[in-house]
């Protein structure tokens, strides 16, 4: 919505007005002119939400997220109790990837690996088929090299066909994990990443890198730079 007074207040009068209660909202981020709030809310069904949506002024954006999701703050709280909680450290990515989705706002969420060859290979929340040949562009390299979090558009080339095809991304965020770690978000909803939920995965992964890079040896990509580059309109963390 515009980042000016008044402007929140003309949405929770719409949803006051439907019988939506707000359980939670936070500001995600602000992106220029406007503001990105994250409102959970609370009906007595899901006409009386849509009916509120339907009466915000026409500045308002609505992103709909279908999937049961709760308060961001808890989400990211579990997470991490989650991941550190776990007994192996195959159990511990596993438990990243799945709650990275709900963290991220995503269908699917995935640790990637770099190995020693330059290519990369799912650690966990994708198939074993989904790889990254040592001569393949890929936006993780980016992320690995630079050391930053980015999020884009799935256009064409930000992945080799084959691992594509099996994330079936519209959108995707990534952060470092480690120096040879990748946690990556799939939205295959066109809905594109704030900049604060960006910032948001990227605090999930500092947070847990101690736990899951225990072990896991530095291994730059040995590929040239020119394979690591990110697609077009994305939006970056951080400086290298």
């Amino acid at each position: 919505m515009p980042d000016r007074p008044g402007a929140l207040s003309a949405v929770t009068t719409a949803l006051a007005a439907h019988r939506v209660d707000i359980v939670r909202l936070d500001v995600v981020s602000h992106e220029g002119d406007a503001v990105v709030d994250d409102l959970l809310l609370e009906a007595a069904s899901a006409e009386d939400i849509g009916a509120a949506i339907g009466a915000f002024w026409p500045d308002v954006q609505v992103r709909t997220f279908d999937a049961p999701l709760g308060d961001p703050a808890l989400e990211m709280a579990a997470a991490i109790g989650a991941v550190t909680g776990a007994p192996t450290q195959v159990e511990a990515r596993v438990e990243l990837a799945r709650a990275a989705a709900r963290v991220g706002r995503a269908e699917l969420g995935a640790v990637v690996r770099c190995i020693d060859t330059g290519g990369f290979v799912p650690a966990a929340g994708m198939p074993a088929t989904a790889v990254v040949g040592p001569r393949e562009a890929f936006a993780g390299r980016w992320v690995v090299a630079q050391q930053r979090a980015a999020a884009f558009p799935a256009r064409e080339g930000w992945a080799p066909p084959g691992f594509a095809a099996e994330a079936g991304a519209s959108w995707v965020a990534m952060a470092p994990l480690g120096a040879a770690e990748v946690l990556m978000v799939v939205r295959r909803a066109n809905v594109p990443f704030a900049r604060g939920e960006l910032a948001r995965l990227d605090a999930l992964a500092r947070a847990v890198r101690p736990v899951v890079e225990r072990g896991v040896p530095a291994r730059p990509s040995p590929v040239p730079e020119s394979l690591a580059t990110l697609p077009a309109r994305s939006i970056t963390l951080g400086a290298a």
